[in-house]
């Protein structure tokens, strides 16, 4: 599960690197470098620290776990030799890694780079705001509480080529994570670079199908290139991919039409000129990322109910999707996308089964906003609205503002854009209301009802209700909880989360790429994005 943060800027320099690099012509079919795009430059090459969809893309380019995730969404062993089928009543993983799986520089992937990998993100030293990560793994929650170490978590080497997983309780997403999120890392190089490990491409070391090149922050262009020591090599086309990063949607579709570029998200009116102009290269797709309004708890004003819920009222999503992004994307219906998850009874999708879904209506949000300004002793208001620096987030924002002033007379909502700094005021709790959102890498609700539990790293709204609370220890009690008794429980919480929206949904995003005629292989689902390892040149 991914965060979603976008920051920083797109240089001169950059567009110049992508278009010398594929100034040259070759013969079709070739396997030549493939150049692509990325909205904002990734914060991290360190998966245990990792907190941006960027970040996350760049490793799964570069790194592979236990298992892998395929380019049409199917899990498939990775760097263990096959699926597991866990023991002793679901908690515990016994895994045999390939003897064939090395690291970029030769060596081989040890069960102890796993452990590695493991024991540090849960460290508290480590600061990962995805420790939570591991919450299933024995001993994780003493680990967090500072009675018992990090080398307490409940996995082991038994051997170099042989790692055990012992779990708390059955985690019914557990091959899903293995897949996206327990990647190993290299133990003599953490142990050289420390807390500086994943800083640059300098300082990280890859066990995946390409190495990363030429990268740190600062950089908005770098390489992916193959990893001659990846055990299958052979299924890996490309012998490299340049990566841009592109801010402007007009810069991206300029660049794919001059060929520059051979793969591209695009946004904003650009998808419908590009539906016409592009129909043959054009591909939709709905992600399981929901973009929401965050209202922080620890204000006075925002952490109003009644307040939240004028807001949330006097949004008309369907006008926000079709109107003012007018990217594919769809109204939200609560903070859950469709097609997360199905009803084990009935194979219903969550929203169908909530008390409500979100709507707009003018009258109830002026209702709400009355009680707000009873409660808080105020007719009128200013509100600052935190949002990324970046084309679409400054949309969402003027509509926010836009839709509210107008509805509720008094409010005032003042437009703050920051460019890499949204997600340092976040965590520090300097802001009121922030537009963000999450991407979950597996299909279970209880990932988006969990940003909302109190113990979460990444609540940023501190919001806390008990009842909440309670259920959503049960949903997570996979010992005594699982199916359809599970499934209950989140629709439970699920009406809670509707009456209070201490987070008020937006949108669910809709993924638009162009990509090229000549590159086959490039597929996309709910939960995956592009992976290069797939691609090639027709």
């Amino acid at each position: 599960m991914n965060k979603l943060f976008t920051y920083g800027l797109v240089s001169a320099s950059a567009f110049l690197l992508a278009a010398c690099s594929s100034s040259t012509k070759e013969k079709s079919g070739q396997q030549k470098t493939l150049n692509v795009t990325m909205l904002q430059e990734p914060s991290t090459a360190d998966p245990n620290k990792g907190t941006d969809v960027y970040s996350a893309s760049m490793v799964k380019q570069t790194m592979e776990g236990l298992y892998d995730i395929t380019n049409t969404g199917k899990i498939v062993p990775g760097v263990a030799t096959k699926i597991v089928k866990p023991s002793n009543n679901g908690t515990t993983y016994t895994f045999t890694l390939r003897k064939d799986a090395k690291w970029q520089n030769g060596k081989p992937v040890t069960a102890q780079d796993f452990v590695t990998s493991f024991d540090r993100q849960v460290a508290p030293k480590t600061k990962s705001q995805y420790a939570s990560r591991f919450q299933s793994f024995k001993n994780y929650a003493e680990i967090q509480k500072g009675t018992k170490p990090s080398t307490a978590l409940g996995v082991k080497a038994l051997s170099k080529n042989q790692l055990q997983v012992n779990l708390t309780a059955p985690d019914p997403e557990f091959n899903f994570r293995a897949a996206t999120e327990y990647y190993p890392l290299n133990t003599a190089t953490v142990k050289k670079y420390g807390q500086q490990y994943g800083t640059s491409s300098a300082k990280t070391l890859s066990n995946g199908p390409f190495t990363l090149q030429g990268w740190d922050p600062s950089k908005d262009a770098w390489v992916y290139k193959k990893n001659q020591n990846y055990w299958d090599k052979k299924a890996v086309k490309l012998p490299a991919v340049h990566v841009q990063v592109v801010k402007e949607p007009s810069t991206a579709q300029n660049m794919f039409a001059s060929g520059k570029i051979q793969e591209t998200l695009i946004s904003g009116e650009f998808v419908k000129q590009d539906a016409k102009q592009y129909a043959k290269n054009i591909v939709y797709t709905k992600k399981g990322t929901m973009r929401f309004l965050s209202f922080s708890a620890k204000n006075k004003i925002t952490s109003n109910r009644n307040f939240r819920l004028a807001v949330s009222y006097a949004l008309d999503r369907k006008q926000l999707t079709n109107n003012v992004l007018q990217d594919g994307s769809t109204p939200a219906k609560s903070m859950v996308p469709e097609g997360d998850g199905k009803d084990p009874s009935n194979g219903k999708y969550f929203n169908k089964e909530l008390n409500s879904n979100l709507t707009y209506n003018k009258k109830q949000a002026q209702s709400h906003w009355k009680q707000a300004q009873k409660e808080l002793g105020k007719k009128k208001l200013t509100v600052q609205l935190l949002t990324e620096d970046d084309s679409d987030q400054k949309k969402l924002g003027e509509y926010v503002q836009s839709a509210v002033e107008k509805t509720l007379k008094g409010v005032t909502i003042d437009l703050t854009s920051v460019p890499q700094q949204q997600l340092n005021r976040m965590f520090g709790g300097k802001y009121q209301i922030t537009a963000t959102g999450w991407s979950t890498d597996f299909p279970d609700p209880s990932d988006y009802l969990n940003l909302m539990t109190k113990a979460n790293t990444v609540n940023f709204t501190h919001w806390s209700n008990p009842e909440y609370e309670k259920i959503m220890a049960k949903v997570n009690d996979t010992k005594k909880y699982s199916g359809k008794a599970r499934w209950k429980l989140m629709v439970k919480a699920g009406n809670i989360a509707m009456e209070q929206q201490p987070d008020v949904a937006t949108y669910q995003n809709t993924d638009v790429h162009l990509v090229s005629s000549k590159v086959g292989g490039l597929k996309y689902s709910l939960l995956t994005d592009s992976l290069y390892r797939y691609a090639y040149w027709k």
